[in-house]
């Protein structure tokens, strides 16, 4: 596990259990979640059968939907259409539209928003019931 940033807001990272989770708090600047991305990279953390954690329930700052579209330079599968990576959010009440821009920048991968961990948890260890699932 590492954090890139300071108190007022960081980005941590961690691979634990098979599950690649990224915890956002505050106000975290683009740079420093670039920076943690570049990271993930250099220690291989970053995967095509990545289950991902994403929890920005305590994000405070301001989304850099250029900066994310852009990201997807670190994980090239996520842009093809065989939905093989999960990805589950935490996020809170005021992100509507959220994951509807997240799955045209990555439409290789299945999002869903949850309300909390386990019901996150859960989803992200399902198997499909079948190929076409």
């Amino acid at each position: 596990m590492f954090s890139v940033g300071h108190r007022s807001g960081y980005i941590s990272v961690a691979l634990s259990e098979g599950f690649l989770c990224f915890l956002l708090v505050g106000d975290v600047p683009p740079g420093d979640i670039e920076m943690a991305m570049g990271l993930a990279v250099e220690d291989a953390l970053l995967r095509p059968d990545n289950r991902v954690l994403v929890d920005i329930r305590r994000f405070t700052g301001s989304i850099d939907w250029g900066m994310i579209r852009d990201l997807r330079r670190h994980a090239p599968w996520s842009t093809n259409a065989q939905n093989s990576v999960r990805c589950a959010y935490l996020l809170p009440d005021n992100y509507p539209r959220f994951l509807t821009i997240l799955a045209s920048f990555y439409p290789g991968a299945k999002h869903r928003a949850f309300k909390d961990d386990a019901s996150a948890l859960r989803w992200l260890v399902q198997v499909p019931a079948s190929a076409c699932a």
